[in-house]
């Protein structure tokens, strides 16, 4: 990350630097008045522009009006002593990311960083999935990330611009969407090869043993340490450590986790020696961790301390295009596991998948695609084949020479089979009224040859 701090207090500017370098951000350089800030913007890519509002000649506005329309990706944080709405949503308006008032407190402003490098991220990782521009292409390291759905694409270019930052990133999603795959390629793109990768799900750790498995202990610390362990922060020490389930942590083993991350060193139990430790963490939950922040049950600092960015995984359900690929996936892989010769689904089979809910996501279509090859004699998985779910087809003479507006009611059905029955979805994707679709529902209705498609619809 590399910033521009522009003010015209020296003084100002050097406790600024001081400030970032103690938490981390050590590529500052600083500028005392806007007409050379503007200058330095358009010569060269910072990520961030920390800029005061009142100086003398060019004031913070006019170096914003100057430089954003040539520095599209670059956030800009105002920093100003003055307090005033319209200026601040006339900044904001201009493009500026942030607008704080002095004296800011450091929490907030590092917050407001991060949260402007995150969005920067973000618009890269957005643009590069809407050009196919070779500079944000998709890295080697996310590959084992199966998908054809242009919002994981975008997901996905976004994960690459932050694993190369080094911060802290947590992971949100369902279960099952693939939170630790995720984490595996950051952790490959961000480090070396012999790296050290940790994986834990820290709901399955006792709070009795907690900094025993954490922080680790020395021979003698308690009953049964017969010899020196070193805790989890210390093996992932030069690498990653990933952490599932983070909302399960108690509110004392945040405060101990959240001592770590600032201090950057641990002490093993029994030892007064501290080990210095570099380890990046990321961190994955299901729940809604600010809801539980507001709750009293998690910590807001903490929070802040591990979602330095975050990337939020899509269910299955929403993942467009990719049921299909992952199935066919998941299909040759059980094939080699089991010895199996299956070929592929039949399309009453792969329309069954296609229109499954997933509450288990990705985890549950393996399992399912997985017991269908087995189940499988013929080359072909048939509906039977997938858990007993049954397959209503549409009517025969759809699929033949027919009337348009025999056409026309077979596309209906086929909307209102993959909506569920959902009229409402219904209407939208057909471009008519509610109403038009109620009327058309009970016009089939009285139609024999629609009834196993409706059915209690």
């Amino acid at each position: 990350m590399i910033i521009l701090a522009v003010d015209d207090e020296v003084v100002a500017l050097n406790s600024m630097r001081r400030l970032l370098k103690r938490r981390g951000i050590p590529n500052v350089e600083l500028c005392n008045n806007g007409k050379d800030a503007i200058d330095r913007i358009k010569n060269k890519d910072f990520d961030i522009v920390l800029l005061d509002l009142l100086m003398p000649e060019v004031d913070g506005l006019q170096v914003l009006v100057a430089t954003k329309p040539f520095k599209p990706r670059t956030e800009f944080i105002f920093l100003t002593a003055v307090d005033d709405i319209a200026t601040a949503v006339k900044a904001v308006r201009l493009g500026a990311y942030d607008y704080l008032v002095k004296p800011v407190e450091s929490e907030r402003l590092i917050l407001s960083i991060e949260r402007a490098y995150e969005h920067k991220g973000l618009l890269v990782g957005l643009a590069g999935a809407r050009t196919g521009s070779h500079a944000v292409e998709i890295p080697e390291a996310f590959s084992k990330i199966v998908t054809q759905c242009p919002r994981m694409a975008e997901i996905l270019s976004y994960a690459a611009v932050m694993a190369r930052s080094g911060n802290p990133i947590m992971i949100s999603g369902e279960s099952g969407t693939g939170k630790e795959l995720m984490t595996s390629a950051i952790h490959r793109l961000n480090s070396t090869s012999d790296a050290p990768f940790i994986a834990l799900n820290v709901s399955s750790i006792p709070e009795t043993l907690f900094e025993s498995q954490f922080f680790g202990h020395i021979k003698g610390a308690f009953t049964g340490a017969e010899k020196d362990h070193a805790g989890f922060f210390e093996q992932a020490n030069g690498g990653t450590l990933f952490l599932d389930e983070i909302g399960e942590l108690s509110l004392n083993l945040q405060a101990k986790f959240l001592r770590v991350i600032e201090e950057k060193s641990i002490r093993r139990l029994s030892d007064a020696t501290p080990i210095h430790i570099n380890v990046r963490i990321i961190s994955a939950t299901n729940q809604d961790l600010d809801k539980a922040c507001q709750e009293g049950r998690f910590r807001l600092d903490l929070l802040y301390r591990l979602r330095a960015a975050h990337i939020h995984l899509p269910p299955l359900r929403e993942r467009e295009g990719d049921i299909p690929l992952l199935a066919a996936y998941f299909q040759k892989k059980a094939c080699m596991k089991h010895d199996k010769a299956v070929s592929g689904f039949s399309p009453e089979a792969m329309d069954i998948l296609t229109r499954k809910e997933y509450h288990g996501n990705i985890r549950e279509l393996a399992a399912l695609v997985e017991n269908a090859v087995l189940l499988a004699e013929s080359g072909l998985i048939l509906p039977q084949h997938l858990g007993g779910m049954a397959y209503v087809s549409v009517p025969s003479f759809t699929r033949k020479l027919c009337s348009l507006k025999e056409d026309a009611t077979a596309h209906f059905a086929f909307v209102l089979a993959h909506t569920k029955g959902n009229r409402k979805e219904t209407a939208q994707i057909l471009g008519i009224s509610l109403r038009q679709v109620q009327r058309k529902i009970a016009l089939m209705k009285n139609d024999p040859r629609w009834e196993p498609l409706l059915g209690d619809i």
